[in-house]
């Protein structure tokens, strides 16, 4: 459904009149949840723009998608808000204001721009659909997993998600427990596989 234009003197609508009609169009695009005549800054949009890029779900459960489902959960559990504390215990200290010297020394060790990218970076909260697919694949370990005998496979499921989701060093972490690489990946391939057997046997819907 359009509206006609008013005709200026000459005949031509204005470009007032052009811009309200167009706004008017991607008003009526935006309430029936269209993409296109979205209007722009350079005009209206005709293409079709996803909004999110969809994810690549298989057709049968695999140690991969599982593997892939676990650094997922990982990511969107550190993307919860963090609970709000009592106003009793907040930090009550005045902002420390810093003076021409501590900028200049901040400047030149980049502290500065460290702590200007802190305040600037936007963490957007996760889709309810995350949550409940963080929820469900938390659950794994502790579900297929739970013998005495699993104990090494379990920890090291939980462990090889969470740091391959925020980009740990993996070596290093390993010299720390005082783990072989060879033995990790062989407890974390094993807890992958007899996870991704389960959710087949139990005909778990892949998602």
């Amino acid at each position: 459904m359009s509206t006609a234009l008013p005709a200026a003197a000459g005949g031509t609508p204005s470009p007032a009149d052009v811009l309200a009609e167009r706004a008017a169009q991607a008003a009526r695009a935006e309430l029936r949840g269209e993409r296109d005549k979205i209007l722009g800054a350079v005009g209206i949009a005709a293409a079709r723009a996803p909004l999110a890029r969809r994810r690549s779900v298989p057709d049968r459960w695999s140690l991969i998608h599982v593997m892939d489902r676990m650094e997922e959960a990982f990511r969107t559990l550190s993307r919860l808000p963090l609970p709000t504390r009592p106003k009793g215990y907040i930090n009550s200290m005045p902002l420390y204001l810093h003076d021409r010297g501590d900028l200049n020394s901040q400047a030149e060790t980049y502290e500065l721009e460290r702590m200007a990218r802190i305040r600037n970076r936007v963490r957007l909260p996760p889709l309810p659909a995350e949550v409940a697919r963080m929820e469900e694949a938390l659950h794994w370990p502790s579900a297929h997993l739970a013998g005495h005998e699993f104990q090494h496979v379990a920890r090291a499921v939980n462990l090889g998600a969470q740091w391959a989701a925020f980009d740990t060093d993996i070596d290093a972490a390993l010299k720390r427990l005082k783990i072989p690489r060879r033995t990790f990946n062989a407890r974390n391939l094993q807890g992958l596989r007899i996870i991704a057997a389960a959710l087949i046997r139990g005909r778990v819907p892949v998602r």
